[in-house]
């Protein structure tokens, strides 16, 4: 007890003299152009409410202007002129997840990090938990504690999410973005599909039972594509803030979850956002690795550092490796992916029943039929056909310029892929994520009964860009004429 009361005591005596001097820095960068606006204390914080967290940093609680609604800042390292602030995912735990991270940042930056409204020490008015209100708030965070130098924003899981989301709404607000396995990237339906797939690479299973469990994951696919285009009771919320607020808003984590999944982040101008930083757990199964490669297909000036052990929160379970990726990633610059090198190969590449199931490199032409375990890994192909086959494809790019690919009765996933030229459907499935059409309108054919489940796809032609996500069915018509509607 009396070591307790002495921590607490000291937190006391150095909050005065360090809340002095950072009202000093909140002059000074007012002074070079923010109005003046008086910080708003909310209800003060209990030693009891603090008593997880270190003495040695400074806490407030806050009211949120825009929404009239408290909010808990921690800061740390307030001698540093750069600032990181730090964007919690869901959980009850909010900013106690960086406290593993935030004394590595602060021997270099000023730490801001909060309890996003509804969670952790923030618990307050009831709203939409959408990543466009919590953008405002984050807009008004960093407008109120940011220090005169540039400013970084990191966030993890849902965290992330809002973070890009308030990158592509605010641009040039901050110098460089940071994700850690960012979660409701992908489409739902996609999203679904993961949750329910099996691992079928495993070497120790014989081909024959690798193929059946295929057809057996290929059926359960089928039936949710279905799903995803037909009625969801949810977006009756999306209709009635009213509905959503009196039957959900104070489940916190529910209501914050939901309105992720509303979130459509395919269509987000991705040319605009800053120098990107990706750090992901290999093992994560709550936002699939998948995930990471479709976002550095769309980010432009993006980087990615994958931990290979890892789960879902890396800074909690591999704190060393995380922090030091984390801060190399701070100080270091990326540039744009180099360009494939042009394709003048005449290799063939053939598969019938499973004979041969890995390709890469490049090849004039692949023809599979009946094949159901086949992956492409850095592929290059100028010419594809596909019949009754079940492909799955990453780091590729597959067609060329004027010509057209037919696929017929087959499944095709796809991501951070390129495809050019044309694709001609007869009764398939695609599943794409980080994929960019690139040819003559139109890109994409339908002879008929084709599905597509769309994440953070472009088709980019002579005369428009169009960015696309959700969920498709075409009969005989093209993608263009369908989204035309």
């Amino acid at each position: 007890m009396a070591k307790w009361f002495v921590l607490v005591l000291l937190s006391l005596l150095m909050l005065p003299v360090q809340a002095n001097w950072l009202n000093d820095i909140n002059r000074k960068v007012r002074a070079l152009g923010e109005p003046e606006a008086e910080i708003q204390v909310a209800k003060p914080l209990s030693a009891l409410e603090l008593a997880d967290y270190p003495p040695q940093y400074q806490y407030q609680r806050v009211m949120v202007p825009s929404h009239d609604t408290p909010l808990f800042v921690l800061q740390a390292g307030l001698e540093h002129q750069d600032t990181v602030v730090l964007v919690h995912g869901l959980g009850d735990l909010a900013s106690k997840d960086w406290l593993t991270v935030i004394p590595a940042l602060a021997a270099q930056y000023h730490v801001v990090a909060i309890d996003l409204p509804g969670f952790g020490l923030s618990q307050g008015a009831v709203f939409t938990y959408s990543p466009k209100e919590y953008a405002k708030v984050i807009d008004w965070v960093i407008k109120q504690y940011r220090h005169p130098g540039q400013v970084s924003l990191v966030g993890h899981s849902m965290g992330a999410a809002i973070s890009l989301y308030y990158a592509n709404q605010y641009p040039g607000r901050i110098g460089q973005l940071v994700l850690v396995d960012a979660a409701g990237i992908l489409d739902r339906t996609a999203y679904i599909k993961h949750l329910s797939t099996r691992d079928n690479d495993k070497a120790d299973l014989p081909q024959g039972v690798r193929r059946v469990i295929a057809r057996v994951d290929n059926f359960a696919d089928k039936m949710l594509e279905k799903t995803g285009t037909g009625f969801d009771p949810t977006r009756l919320f999306s209709n009635d803030s009213s509905l959503r607020n009196m039957t959900i808003g104070e489940q916190t984590n529910m209501n914050a979850a939901l309105a992720l999944m509303e979130q459509n982040f395919s269509v987000l101008n991705y040319q605009q956002m800053p120098t990107t930083q990706i750090i992901w757990g290999a093992q994560d199964t709550v936002a699939p690795l998948r995930t990471a490669h479709a976002l550095q297909h769309v980010l432009p000036l993006s980087q990615l550092h994958v931990i290979s052990d890892a789960g879902h929160v890396p800074m909690k379970s591999h704190p060393q490796r995380f922090n030091s990726l984390l801060l190399a990633s701070l100080q270091g610059l990326t540039t744009a992916r180099p360009a494939r090198m042009t394709n003048v190969s005449q290799r063939i590449g053939r598969c019938f029943q499973d004979d041969h199931t890995h390709f890469s490199g490049q090849y004039q032409h692949i023809i599979l039929n009946d094949c159901k375990l086949v992956r492409f890994d850095n592929l290059d192909t100028q010419q594809l056909t596909l019949t009754d086959s079940i492909v799955s494809m990453s780091k590729s790019r597959i067609g060329t310029a004027g010509h057209t690919m037919v696929i017929t009765r087959s499944v095709m996933t796809a991501t951070d892929t390129d495809i050019v030229g044309r694709i001609n459907s007869n009764r398939s499935r695609f599943d794409f994520a980080g994929v960019s059409f690139y040819g003559e309108s139109p890109v994409f054919i339908s002879q008929a009964s084709t599905r597509l489940v769309l994440s953070l796809t472009r088709i980019i032609t002579p005369t428009q860009s169009t960015r696309l996500g959700g969920s498709y069915v075409l009969a005989e018509q093209s993608l263009e004429s369908m989204l035309s509607y």
